[in-house]
């Protein structure tokens, strides 16, 4: 099973060759590559959809919560860190993502998943470069996206790449 399967089946531990199969063609994509095929793909996932994935306790899964905490504050961090970069303010991300903290390390795993989907709702443009600064981690990606948007991505990138050779031996 390669790990595109394991991540079609759901988050999870990924092993180390799932890393090297991620690496070869997802993790060696240029940062704005991925980035771009990550905004296509969330904008294509239905706010409703998006939220079921990331809802703690809906369909019995809490993907966001079985991170662990310094991951799940680093991903909080780089999602803040692009709506700050992108000129929101606070109360707005506050207010908007109906949150009482923005502070990474206290948010909870429905705080974070009440920020990601107004983001993805509002911003989903944050999304490309919050895949970029985490794209050599396939589990948390898998996490922060849902299945249906990283794998839309992932063959986003992959046919990028078969075009570009293809285009280079013409």
């Amino acid at each position: 099973m390669s790990v595109f399967d394991r991540l079609a089946a759901g988050p999870g531990d990924q092993a180390p060759p799932d890393y090297a199969d991620w690496n070869q063609m997802v993790g060696s994509a240029p940062p704005e590559q991925l980035g771009r095929a990550t905004y296509d793909a969330i904008r294509q996932v239905e706010p409703q959809e998006y939220y079921r994935h990331t809802q703690p306790g809906v369909d019995g899964t809490d993907p966001l919560g079985s991170l662990p905490p310094p991951q799940r504050t680093s991903l909080a961090q780089s999602v803040l860190g692009e709506l700050f970069r992108r000129g929101l303010g606070q109360q707005e991300i506050s207010q908007g993502a109906g949150v009482s903290t923005l502070d990474p390390s206290r948010l909870s795993p429905q705080d974070l998943a009440s920020l990601l989907q107004w983001v993805q709702r509002e911003h989903p443009k944050a999304f490309g470069r919050v895949a970029a600064q985490h794209q050599d981690e396939p589990d948390l990606l898998s996490r922060l996206l849902g299945n249906k948007a990283l794998m839309m991505a992932a063959a986003a990138i992959g046919a990028k790449i078969l075009s570009d050779r293809a285009a280079k031996r013409r």
